[in-house]
């Protein structure tokens, strides 16, 4: 911890990348309390909404306010913003009753305007009274598309952690014992890695999730995305443990546990896998963007999560149709701009834990 505290004081790109994610993983944690609204949230007629949050007005002077618009063109859903007309953002808000972590019920928000609910909590309807926030604009049906991006983002950073987990229990297991028994053991596993290997990847995502049934709730698609994603990236850490670990058998800490008669699993578990902390800690960290990607990939064909649950796969899915509605609409373009900042930041990070954390790099560097 002294060494990647050390060195991350001296890389600033590795320290954003921290930063980045921290942010990240809190606001999905607390997405019900940092939005404003539900992600089924529909405001109507205010499709295709821009941004409308300002940190400035004459009226106001400099101050968090919502500037509101008129619709100019219905055909094209072009606004124009209307001078003079500003309200204050207010914070700690009441809105739409939810359960925090599953625990307690509450209805305060961050921030928000007036109460701008009907009361099912769906639709807006107060008589005109106040204006919706919109921090990243709106959808096509006039949903807030911060809220949408924050919500979205629980299946797919969340995607990336299970995934992961699976993927390397899977390839610990059985690249472990394969390179601990060696033999005939070690011949199936690898040439079942290498079948693997030798097919794209994004080929046989693809394949194994359209020939599967369509016909799937939210949660059942998100459980088969994991696992389809999970099955398709063990082999290569397979390949790279099973190396590792017949290297290190070779040891005499190894051998001695050998005569006092302990389980192969014991040894692997407990004597040979933590001599691979640092890379499997490296290996973590890196395969979690493909994971986040390869989800955003099968949820932007179609393949993957579907309404009303929402990633942010889904909502390139739904609003980039075209360049059209990207050159229209640029504020589509928000759930890609946190897909590249997580991918980015988790690349960062990796490479610094590669630097702290592998003594052969370090010893390379060195010299």
């Amino acid at each position: 911890m002294k060494r990647f505290f050390g060195s991350i004081r001296k890389r600033p790109v590795a320290l954003v990348s921290v930063i980045i994610l921290a942010l990240l993983y809190g606001s999905m944690i607390l997405a019900e309390l940092l939005t404003p609204y539900t992600p089924a949230t529909v405001f109507r007629n205010h499709n295709y909404h821009p941004p409308n949050v300002r940190l400035y007005s004459p009226e106001l002077g400099f101050r968090p306010q919502i500037q509101r618009h008129v619709l100019v063109d219905e055909i094209n859903w072009r606004y124009a913003p209307i001078r003079g007309e500003y309200t204050p953002i207010r914070f700690l808000v009441r809105g739409p009753r939810y359960r925090m972590w599953g625990l307690f019920e509450t209805d305060i928000h961050l921030f928000g305007t007036n109460r701008p609910y009907a009361d099912d909590g769906r639709t807006w309807s107060d008589g005109g009274r106040t204006y919706p926030v919109f921090l990243f604009g709106a959808d096509h049906l006039g949903r807030d598309l911060y809220t949408r991006v924050l919500h979205g983002s629980r299946i797919s950073l969340t995607i990336g952690f299970i995934g992961i987990t699976i993927s390397l229990t899977l390839a610990i297991i059985l690249g472990g014992l394969a390179g601990y028994y060696g033999g005939f053991l070690d011949w199936l596993v690898m040439r079942i890695a290498e079948f693997f290997i030798l097919i794209p990847g994004l080929y046989l995502i693809l394949f194994l999730r359209s020939v599967l049934s369509r016909d799937m709730d939210s949660g059942q698609s998100f459980i088969l995305i994991t696992v389809i994603l999970s099955f398709v990236g063990w082999p290569g850490s397979a390949r790279l443990i099973r190396g590792l670990v017949h290297s290190i058998k070779r040891e005499d800490f190894i051998t001695a546990a050998q005569l006092q008669g302990i389980p192969a699993l014991v040894i692997v578990f407990r004597q040979i896998i933590p001599q691979m902390a640092s890379i499997l800690i490296v290996s973590i960290t890196l395969g979690i963007p493909g994971f986040i990607l390869g989800e955003t990939v099968l949820s932007y064909l179609g393949l993957g999560i579907i309404d009303p649950a929402v990633s942010w796969g889904s909502l390139l899915n739904r609003q980039i149709a075209s360049l059209a509605n990207l050159r229209n609409y640029p504020w589509f373009m928000y759930p890609g701009l946190f897909l590249l900042l997580t991918t980015l930041s988790f690349n960062f990070l990796g490479d610094l834990l590669r630097d702290v954390l592998d003594p052969y790099y370090r010893e390379k560097k060195i010299q």
